[in-house]
């Protein structure tokens, strides 16, 4: 089941079963869920509470999870050093029951992580409520204005960026150090580029002051799509926004960082490793979308097509399109769906046409689909809040 990473539902599976399990397991399955809703803390508790007291009982291919989780937890919490002892024991006494691919992803997120482990964490001073003008460009995508070193540039606001990012030359004029070169990174077009890794000391956002923040280094080709007549000089990813606690963006591009988020009775969203997951309904189905600014549109995946393919070969309309990304634009065959209901964040309504893509994509892997700008500026704000994990919407 926790392959699955359906959070809500074995948080709901552990409740009614936990009588029946072991005490190891209950632990091992806590650990995930404090993981998942952002109780990092917790986790790291749970996972030392595990391995002091039950790790003969676990088989190898659970302790590596459990040392991959403890990575994830640490990474979180920028404490990179004890990533990569984490990540190291999870690759070197357990990556044997891994195939290949799965090694080799293991290997690459080592290889990225490994040159920040002399980095102190990642640091963001906010005393008081922060709002940063922002703008739009002609994808929707949400840009704001971040300087360094007596330079400013355009960054592109992006939950769907496991790691913040920026071009080569943009990295010279920000005084990002470059810290390690040659890492391969995967994209959300299921291509591999070279990328280095870097480290702006001070970084500023507005009023907000940000220290030893890591990027991934792209060099400025792949962030340039010349069909389009577009080039991406950076991208702020989940590990700034995750710091900001609770965020929120409203259609006259104001975006505030509120320094106590607001309590809500509402929770429908986790984390899978460095990615928001939201949970909402579709047509009256659960379902579980990655949140993805940085994406103009909402789109299906191939999971919630061949669950629904009958459905959606007779309802769809076929169409060949292009999709983008760092490394570069495809095309595909996809389906557009019209006049989808959905209720989230406490608010129902229809979105004119979400595309279903039938290709298999590994950015979305285990979930129905991809949430972007349409579904989330449908509304006047929307607020993405990661102490208590909601998604909510407001006029």
């Amino acid at each position: 089941m926790l392959d699955e990473k359906d959070y809500f539902r074995i948080e709901i599976f552990l409740e009614e079963q936990r009588s029946d399990l072991s005490k190891d397991i209950v632990l091992y399955v806590e650990a995930h869920l404090q993981n998942a809703f952002n109780r990092t803390e917790q986790s790291l508790q749970t996972i030392d509470a595990l391995l002091s007291h039950y790790d003969k009982s676990l088989n190898d291919t659970l302790l590596l999870n459990v040392y991959q989780l403890k990575y994830d937890n640490l990474l979180k919490r920028s404490i990179y050093r004890e990533a990569v002892e984490a990540l190291e024991i999870a690759m070197n006494r357990y990556g044997y029951v891994l195939d290949s691919v799965a090694l080799a992803n293991m290997r690459e997120a080592y290889n990225t992580v490994e040159p920040l482990k002399e980095l102190p964490p990642q640091k963001i001073y906010l005393t008081d409520d922060v709002t940063i003008p922002v703008s739009r460009n002609q994808f929707s995508h949400v840009i704001m204005r971040v300087s360094g070193n007596g330079q400013s540039e355009d960054f592109v606001f992006d939950t769907g960026a496991m790691f913040s990012t920026i071009s080569e030359s943009c990295a010279v004029r920000l005084g990002i150090r470059i810290l390690q070169s040659a890492v391969n990174v995967g994209t959300s077009i299921n291509s591999k580029v070279q990328s280095k890794i870097g480290v702006a000391d001070k970084l500023q956002i507005g009023e907000l002051l940000l220290e030893n923040v890591a990027f991934l280094v792209l060099p400025d080709e792949m962030l340039t799509f010349p069909q389009v007549n577009y080039a991406i000089h950076g991208i702020i990813g989940f590990p700034i926004m995750y710091q900001m606690k609770e965020i929120s963006i409203q259609q006259d591009e104001i975006l505030t960082v509120s320094v106590r988020p607001k309590k809500r009775d509402l929770r429908n969203l986790f984390l899978d490793v460095l990615s928001p997951i939201v949970q909402f309904e579709v047509e009256g189905d659960t379902v579980l979308f990655k949140m993805d600014t940085g994406a103009n549109t909402s789109d299906f995946s191939e999971k919630y097509f061949s669950t629904h393919k009958d459905i959606i070969l007779a309802k769809g309309t076929p169409r060949i399109a292009k999709r983008g990304g760092g490394g570069g634009i495809i095309e595909q065959e996809v389906y557009d769906l019209e006049n989808v209901r959905l209720k989230i964040g406490g608010q129902e309504f229809t979105i004119p046409t979400i595309t279903v893509l039938p290709d298999k994509f590994s950015f979305f892997e285990n979930y129905d689909g991809n949430l972007g700008q349409d579904v989330l500026m449908y509304f006047n704000k929307f607020i993405l809040n990661f102490e208590d994990m909601y998604l909510a919407f407001e006029n």
